[in-house]
Protein backbone atom coordinates (compact mmCIF):
# COMPACT_ATOMS: atom_id res chain seq x y z
CA UNK A 1 0.00 0.00 0.00
CA UNK A 2 1.11 3.17 -0.90
CA UNK A 3 0.21 6.21 1.73
CA UNK A 4 -1.39 9.60 0.20
CA UNK A 5 -1.38 12.22 2.30
CA UNK A 6 -4.46 14.85 2.42
CA UNK A 7 -3.83 18.58 1.20
CA UNK A 8 -0.64 17.88 -0.72
CA UNK A 9 -1.36 19.27 -4.08
CA UNK A 10 1.21 17.05 -5.55
CA UNK A 11 -0.42 14.17 -5.20
CA UNK A 12 -3.36 15.45 -7.26
CA UNK A 13 -1.00 13.98 -9.99
CA UNK A 14 -0.92 10.74 -8.60
CA UNK A 15 -5.12 10.53 -9.45
CA UNK A 16 -3.98 9.49 -12.86
CA UNK A 17 -2.46 6.66 -11.73
CA UNK A 18 -4.95 4.75 -9.84
CA UNK A 19 -7.11 1.78 -11.38
CA UNK A 20 -10.29 2.30 -11.58
CA UNK A 21 -12.69 0.37 -12.36
CA UNK A 22 -15.08 -0.06 -15.81
CA UNK A 23 -17.26 2.44 -14.74
CA UNK A 24 -14.35 4.60 -13.76
CA UNK A 25 -15.63 4.16 -10.10
CA UNK A 26 -13.15 2.98 -7.08
CA UNK A 27 -14.48 1.77 -3.37
CA UNK A 28 -13.45 3.87 -0.50
CA UNK A 29 -13.46 2.52 2.63
CA UNK A 30 -14.16 4.96 5.44
CA UNK A 31 -12.46 4.18 8.96
CA UNK A 32 -11.86 5.75 12.35
CA UNK A 33 -8.51 6.99 11.98
CA UNK A 34 -7.45 6.50 15.18
CA UNK A 35 -9.34 2.95 15.97
CA UNK A 36 -9.05 1.50 12.61
CA UNK A 37 -13.18 1.35 13.09
CA UNK A 38 -14.70 0.76 9.49
CA UNK A 39 -17.56 3.15 9.57
CA UNK A 40 -18.74 2.68 5.61
CA UNK A 41 -17.71 2.74 2.11
CA UNK A 42 -18.62 5.07 -1.21
CA UNK A 43 -17.81 5.10 -4.60
CA UNK A 44 -15.43 7.16 -5.80
CA UNK A 45 -14.80 8.64 -9.48
CA UNK A 46 -11.64 10.34 -10.20
CA UNK A 47 -13.74 13.89 -9.30
CA UNK A 48 -14.78 12.95 -6.17
CA UNK A 49 -11.43 11.94 -4.85
CA UNK A 50 -9.47 14.70 -5.93
CA UNK A 51 -12.17 16.92 -3.91
CA UNK A 52 -11.69 14.96 -1.21
CA UNK A 53 -7.61 15.41 -1.26
CA UNK A 54 -8.17 18.83 -1.68
CA UNK A 55 -10.94 19.84 1.10
CA UNK A 56 -9.99 17.25 3.86
CA UNK A 57 -13.27 16.22 3.83
CA UNK A 58 -14.78 12.58 2.19
CA UNK A 59 -16.43 13.40 -0.81
CA UNK A 60 -18.37 10.14 -2.73
CA UNK A 61 -20.28 9.99 -6.53
CA UNK A 62 -23.74 9.08 -6.24
CA UNK A 63 -24.55 8.58 -10.07
CA UNK A 64 -23.25 11.25 -11.87
CA UNK A 65 -23.15 13.78 -8.59
CA UNK A 66 -20.41 14.21 -6.16
CA UNK A 67 -21.89 14.67 -2.82
CA UNK A 68 -20.19 14.84 0.93
CA UNK A 69 -20.50 12.10 3.03
CA UNK A 70 -20.46 13.36 6.52
CA UNK A 71 -19.68 17.27 7.06
CA UNK A 72 -18.93 16.49 10.96
CA UNK A 73 -15.48 14.36 9.75
CA UNK A 74 -11.75 15.33 8.53
CA UNK A 75 -9.96 13.22 6.58
CA UNK A 76 -6.54 12.51 8.34
CA UNK A 77 -5.12 10.10 5.58
CA UNK A 78 -5.46 8.11 2.17
CA UNK A 79 -3.86 5.13 1.82
CA UNK A 80 -4.17 3.31 -1.95
CA UNK A 81 -4.24 -0.62 -2.32
CA UNK A 82 -2.77 -1.03 -5.67
CA UNK A 83 -3.00 -4.86 -5.69
CA UNK A 84 -6.67 -4.55 -4.90
CA UNK A 85 -7.64 -1.38 -5.96
CA UNK A 86 -9.44 0.44 -3.17
CA UNK A 87 -8.95 3.72 -1.30
CA UNK A 88 -8.60 3.57 2.98
CA UNK A 89 -9.79 7.10 4.16
CA UNK A 90 -9.15 7.92 7.98
CA UNK A 91 -11.47 10.17 9.37
CA UNK A 92 -11.17 11.69 12.55
CA UNK A 93 -14.75 13.18 13.90
CA UNK A 94 -14.88 16.88 14.56
CA UNK A 95 -18.00 16.79 17.21
CA UNK A 96 -19.25 13.46 18.17
CA UNK A 97 -18.54 9.67 18.26
CA UNK A 98 -18.82 7.84 15.29
CA UNK A 99 -17.10 4.54 15.74
CA UNK A 100 -19.05 1.14 17.22
CA UNK A 101 -16.19 0.61 19.06
CA UNK A 102 -16.75 -2.00 22.04
CA UNK A 103 -14.28 0.68 24.53
CA UNK A 104 -15.81 3.72 22.93
CA UNK A 105 -19.50 2.66 23.15
CA UNK A 106 -18.85 1.46 26.77
CA UNK A 107 -16.83 4.63 27.36
CA UNK A 108 -20.09 6.61 26.23
CA UNK A 109 -22.40 4.62 28.79
CA UNK A 110 -19.90 5.61 31.43
CA UNK A 111 -19.72 9.30 30.35
CA UNK A 112 -23.72 8.87 30.09
CA UNK A 113 -23.90 7.86 33.88
CA UNK A 114 -21.42 10.59 34.95
CA UNK A 115 -23.68 12.88 33.24
CA UNK A 116 -27.00 11.65 34.00
CA UNK A 117 -26.12 9.36 37.74
CA UNK A 118 -28.76 7.05 37.95
CA UNK A 119 -29.24 5.79 41.43
CA UNK A 120 -29.10 2.02 40.53
CA UNK A 121 -26.38 2.33 38.32
CA UNK A 122 -23.30 0.94 39.37
CA UNK A 123 -20.78 3.02 37.44
CA UNK A 124 -23.00 5.79 38.68
CA UNK A 125 -22.67 4.90 42.31
CA UNK A 126 -18.33 4.33 41.36
CA UNK A 127 -17.81 7.39 39.97
CA UNK A 128 -20.29 9.30 43.08
CA UNK A 129 -17.59 7.68 45.34
CA UNK A 130 -14.80 9.86 43.81
CA UNK A 131 -10.84 8.98 43.37
CA UNK A 132 -10.68 6.53 46.49
CA UNK A 133 -13.24 4.27 45.42
CA UNK A 134 -12.21 4.17 41.68
CA UNK A 135 -8.65 3.84 42.03
CA UNK A 136 -9.30 1.23 45.01
CA UNK A 137 -11.10 -0.71 42.37
CA UNK A 138 -8.10 -0.34 39.50
CA UNK A 139 -5.53 -1.72 42.30
CA UNK A 140 -8.31 -4.65 43.09
CA UNK A 141 -8.48 -5.19 39.11
CA UNK A 142 -4.71 -4.59 38.42
CA UNK A 143 -3.78 -7.46 41.15
CA UNK A 144 -6.36 -9.81 39.83
CA UNK A 145 -4.88 -9.83 36.12
CA UNK A 146 -1.44 -10.48 37.74
CA UNK A 147 -3.12 -13.85 39.62
CA UNK A 148 -4.92 -15.09 36.37
CA UNK A 149 -1.68 -14.90 34.80
CA UNK A 150 0.20 -16.47 36.96
CA UNK A 151 -2.42 -19.40 37.16
CA UNK A 152 -2.55 -19.24 32.85
CA UNK A 153 -5.66 -19.13 33.09
CA UNK A 154 -7.19 -17.71 29.65
CA UNK A 155 -10.91 -17.03 30.63
CA UNK A 156 -10.13 -15.47 33.52
CA UNK A 157 -7.29 -13.00 32.22
CA UNK A 158 -9.85 -12.27 29.53
CA UNK A 159 -12.68 -11.33 32.39
CA UNK A 160 -10.03 -9.69 35.06
CA UNK A 161 -8.18 -7.34 31.65
CA UNK A 162 -12.31 -6.62 31.10
CA UNK A 163 -12.50 -5.47 34.56
CA UNK A 164 -9.23 -3.43 34.48
CA UNK A 165 -10.52 -1.91 31.04
CA UNK A 166 -13.47 -0.97 32.80
CA UNK A 167 -12.66 0.29 36.23
CA UNK A 168 -9.73 2.69 33.57
CA UNK A 169 -12.49 3.94 31.77
CA UNK A 170 -14.62 5.14 34.71
CA UNK A 171 -10.96 7.06 35.94
CA UNK A 172 -10.77 8.31 32.43
CA UNK A 173 -14.51 9.69 32.79
CA UNK A 174 -13.96 11.08 36.28
CA UNK A 175 -11.32 12.68 35.22
CA UNK A 176 -12.89 14.10 31.84
CA UNK A 177 -9.73 12.64 29.72
CA UNK A 178 -11.46 11.31 26.50
CA UNK A 179 -11.04 8.15 25.69
CA UNK A 180 -9.50 9.61 21.90
CA UNK A 181 -6.47 10.98 23.94
CA UNK A 182 -5.42 7.43 24.69
CA UNK A 183 -6.18 6.43 21.30
CA UNK A 184 -3.61 9.39 20.17
CA UNK A 185 -0.76 8.44 22.48
CA UNK A 186 -1.23 4.98 21.71
CA UNK A 187 -1.12 5.97 17.87
CA UNK A 188 2.02 8.55 18.45
CA UNK A 189 4.29 5.72 20.48
CA UNK A 190 3.54 3.26 17.45
CA UNK A 191 5.03 5.74 15.15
Amino acid sequence: MSRLKPLELSLLNAIDTIRYDEKGLILAVIQDALEGTVLTWVWMNTQALEKTLTSQQVWSCQTAEIVLWNPEVLVKEIRYNDDNPMVIIGVEAQHHELSGNTLSGLFGVICDRRDYPQLESYTSKLLAGGDNKILKKIGEESAEVVMACKDNDKDAIAGEVADLFYHTLVALAYHNVDLRDVYQKLESRRK
